[in-house]
């Protein structure tokens, strides 16, 4: 079910991207050949006015090919390449946009739908098999009171107490029904967030927002979000550990599923974070991305006139493959710790 949920976050976030080139487009009076989401062969597909529409096996991925990117091509007046420059503008910063527009909308639907955590509580929510807390009896609606015999004034310290406490045995005062009595749990050091787990996920009290509230909510959110990526991406760069700290599709794919075994509103959250992400990644001014696209036309709009096409369409090239090349590498790395966790 997690991977399910993976794939169609993914297959949202690419959506939205390309809708947003191929809205653009139609309304710039640029002609569309092809619009599709995903890779590898067509599952469905579908030709109406003049565009094919295709779905595709591989969800990672999508593309509108629009008229007259082909460089053998003679342009058309419907061709990309005869509109202004920054009517071109416009239609390549479309995706981006479009990814932020998908973080704004998803936040707000979570924060209307599910509200906003205002307090962690001190009653278990649930109970994960496997983990210590379940093989100690714990059960969903239990209520820890306290840890080694101190009392616990809110779920906040709970949680503190256990992830500071990753190898080590506490004694939890807990109440059900009515009646008190007394575990014992070793919370187990979780390699990832290297933080002490038990397995359980305290409840949460929440306040739902009116729509209007819960939209500005979503803006806020996400403007917030781009600029902690921003200032990070900043500090890795002028650290050096840019390549560390990456994570390809397998850890994306992770990420929406941990956040998806905690609740929906975790998965769209983590939906939303991950469009933000990849609206910004795809304005870096490296080639075959869109920000590769961007500096090539404002550099034309700078010196009005154009860069021969066929050398951008090597530089775009070669920047594809070099793209290629780093997600498959991103891609090893992930299974690697993913394994190395598992036997963990």
């Amino acid at each position: 079910m997690s991977m399910l949920l993976a794939v169609v976050a993914f297959g949202l976030m690419i959506l939205a991207h390309e809708l947003g080139h191929f809205l653009v487009a139609k309304a710039s009076g640029i002609g569309v050949r092809a619009f599709a989401v995903g890779f590898g062969p067509p599952l469905w597909r579908s030709r109406r006015g003049g565009t094919e529409y295709r779905l595709n096996a591989f969800p990672l991925g999508g593309y509108v090919r629009l008229a007259g990117e082909d460089f053998d091509e003679e342009p058309g007046p419907d061709a990309f390449r005869s509109k202004g420059v920054w009517t071109r503008i416009a239609v390549v910063a479309a995706g981006p946009v479009m990814n932020v527009l998908l973080s704004v909308l998803l936040v707000a639907t979570a924060a209307w739908a599910y509200g906003l955590p205002r307090r962690v509580t001190t009653v278990v929510a649930t109970v994960r098999p496997g983990w210590p807390a379940a093989e100690a009896g714990l059960r969903p609606g239990d209520r820890i009171v306290a840890i080694d015999g101190v009392a616990l004034p809110d779920g906040q310290t709970m949680v503190r107490t256990i992830h500071r406490s990753a190898g080590r045995a506490l004694r939890l005062s807990v109440e059900r029904s009515g009646r008190r009595f007394e575990v014992t749990v070793t919370p187990r050091l979780d390699p990832r967030l290297g933080v002490g787990i038990t397995g359980i996920t305290p409840a949460v009290e929440r306040e739902r927002l009116a729509p209007h509230r819960a939209l500005l909510w979503g803006v806020q959110q996400t403007v917030r979000s781009m600029r902690e990526m921003v200032i990070g991406l900043v500090r890795l760069v002028g650290s050096g550990d840019v390549l560390q700290e990456l994570a390809g599709p397998v850890g994306a794919v992770r990420l929406l599923g941990d956040a998806a075994q905690v609740g929906f509103d975790s998965y769209l959250f983590m939906t939303a974070f991950l469009s933000v992400m990849i609206g910004l990644f795809n304005l870096l001014p490296l080639p075959a991305l869109d920000g590769g696209r961007l500096a090539f036309l404002l550099v034309e709009a700078v010196r009005r006139r154009a860069v021969d096409p066929r050398r951008e369409g090597y530089v775009h090239l070669v920047g594809f493959a070099l793209l290629l090349l780093l997600v498959l590498a991103l891609t090893y790395r992930d299974i690697l710790r993913w394994v190395g966790e598992r036997n963990f």
